[in-house]
């Protein structure tokens, strides 16, 4: 029989939780439960004692707790936690063929009832990242059921700055046998290393594919500025689209190493340059070079992190849009794109029209961008909606 531990929030805390988000903070609890471990199982229960839900207890984190049921009929044991697994393979069925591509989110966290954890899958491996203590335990039965679902390989990345707030080590290595590394899988036309070991996040950013795709689209014939190129995604599928030339800058060289092993596998090398230099001081060196495309990729890293950090954010973002409107060549074409959930769109689109007033010309908001379907979106956690991008066409009349 399993053990829970009862956690009584505070008094008006409870909305939030009901509505179905999965976080409960450590202020919005009252003292004097039992001490909770990492792991521990958790009953939380509302100021006048109605059931929330069950979850997992992280106690050196912010997020005293994981909710991962709604209310209490259902028991957090391996057997619940691999049919979370199975149901979000089960969810992305078909994807592959439908978008052309091995390297898709198998579990994107809350999203998909497992709050702190993301796996990615490139070909026959699964790369799994886990941002809650509560659920570390949890691990290996994660790893067993994305075997026995066909995948060959499971690969753990579980390092930096949330293990230290969630108070867990970094771990990073394999939780089966030893697979390839660097592993390959395709998008579209293309072909990708996908290396953990050395690269951010689980090695690739396969949530930016979409535009990727349309950044291709729009680069047949022109020449191409990519900032913030990391391992030559976005460049890689504009040469493939049939861009004249592309100019990819990054300020770390072991991500452009990948991109030129990258392009060599796509056999675009010749069509790529690649450049070892701060995007944000590149993008103003450029203007003074004089330098012009036709079509300008901007996709910073998160500009605000926090809520605290928008206003910064916020003037990083249109000192970059208007260094880059400057050198874009009339009728040119730009996407701009935040990976913060804290740059929401309304923010987004209008500094796109401060900066295209400033410059004193006129765009077209072609089309919005978001993440794709491999990392869904729940209403009720507003969260898990952080990748928006515009794609900006300048007017002819």
């Amino acid at each position: 029989m399993l053990l829970y531990t009862r956690v009584k929030l505070k008094p008006k805390e409870e909305d939030r939780l009901l509505a179905g988000h999965p976080w409960v903070f450590a202020n919005e609890v009252e003292t004097g439960h039992k001490p909770l471990t990492p792991g521990s199982l958790v009953e939380v229960i509302t100021s006048k004692g109605q059931p929330v839900g069950r979850g997992v207890a992280s106690p050196s984190s912010k997020i005293l707790i994981r909710l991962l049921t709604s209310g209490f009929s259902q028991d957090i044991d391996e057997a619940f936690i691999a049919g979370r697994v199975e149901q979000a393979i089960k969810n992305r069925k078909g994807y592959k063929k439908r978008f052309s591509t091995d390297g898709l989110r198998m579990l994107f966290g809350e999203a998909d009832g497992l709050p702190g954890i993301i796996a990615d899958a490139f070909g026959n491996t699964i790369v799994i990242s886990c941002f809650s203590a509560g659920l570390k335990p949890f691990m290996p039965v994660m790893s067993k059921t994305f075997q026995d679902n066909g995948f060959e390989f499971v690969y753990e990345k579980s390092v930096g700055e949330v293990c230290q707030k969630e108070g867990m080590p970094e771990f990073q290595g394999w939780l089966t046998k030893e697979g390839d590394m660097p592993m390959t899988f395709t998008e579209g036309k293309a072909k990708f290393y996908a290396n953990p070991q050395a690269g951010q996040k689980t090695g690739f950013y396969i949530d930016f594919r979409i535009a990727r795709e349309k950044f291709a689209e729009m680069s047949k014939g022109k020449n191409v500025l990519d900032l913030f190129a990391y391992t030559g995604g976005a460049s890689i599928q504009a040469a493939l689209g049939g861009a004249t030339s592309v100019l990819a800058i990054d300020s770390s060289q072991v991500a452009l190493d990948e991109a030129a092993a990258n392009a060599k596998l796509n056999e675009v090398d010749k069509i790529i340059q690649f450049e070892k230099r701060d995007s944000f001081k590149a993008i103003r060196d450029l203007k003074k070079e004089e330098k012009s495309f036709d079509v300008i990729l901007l996709d910073p890293p998160p500009l605000a992190k926090s809520v605290h950090e928008l206003a910064a954010g916020r003037l990083a973002m249109k000192r970059l849009m208007g260094n880059a409107l400057d050198m874009l060549n009339p009728g040119g074409s730009m996407i701009v794109a935040s990976c913060s959930h804290h740059f929401p769109w309304n923010l987004l689109e209008g500094l796109c029209r401060e900066a295209v007033e400033d410059a004193g010309r006129n765009f077209k908001m072609v089309e919005r961008l978001t993440q794709p379907m491999d990392h869904p979106v729940v209403l009720s956690i507003p969260e898990t909606e952080y990748l928006r991008a515009v794609i900006l066409t300048e007017a002819t009349f």
